[in-house]
């Protein structure tokens, strides 16, 4: 089994690491390297969950997918005339392997999604600001050590924060 994503080191000489803020460094345990296919956002929230092997990013989707559509009202109502573009780019054929720019995670479309679809607490960081989000449908987790998902967008770069 191929490993489809990695931890770097600690600290300022980390991969990636001139993305962030010098000031968010010494809280970095570590960031998570993805294969760069389309699917990059996906495999993020895989590893961040501990699916990192070879399908964890189609799990993610799936899961993601089934979420929309089983819950189709609630979701039409917050993504409103976007509902169909979200449906579309989460939905994933089963023999697909790539994604297109259509088919991409996206941030801050789908942040709500992921919290909820995963139950997880999410916290998207960028430049400036950092946004948190709670899953709708239910208590948000009450461990934060096994639940928090750190995740970042920079430049459509996606890192995830370990």
């Amino acid at each position: 089994m191929r490993r489809v994503s990695r931890r770097t080191q600690s600290g300022s000489n980390m991969a990636y690491g001139h993305y962030l803020e010098p000031d968010w460094l010494p809280h970095v345990e570590g960031i998570i390297d993805v294969v760069s296919d389309g699917n990059c956002g996906y495999r993020c929230i895989a590893s961040g969950l501990g699916l990192a092997d070879v399908d964890g990013w189609r799990i993610v989707r799936r899961r993601m997918y089934d979420e929309i559509i089983g819950y189709e009202d609630l979701w039409r109502e917050v993504f409103g005339s976007s509902f169909e573009t979200v449906k579309n780019a989460v939905h994933c054929p089963e023999k697909q392997v790539g994604a297109s720019f259509k088919e991409w995670l996206t941030l801050p479309d789908m942040r709500l999604l992921v919290s909820t679809a995963f139950n997880v607490i999410l916290v998207n960081l960028s430049h400036g600001s950092a946004s948190t989000f709670l899953p709708l449908r239910s208590a948000p987790p009450s461990s934060l050590h096994n639940d928090l998902s750190l995740h970042r967008q920079m430049k459509g770069i996606f890192i995830g924060l370990g």
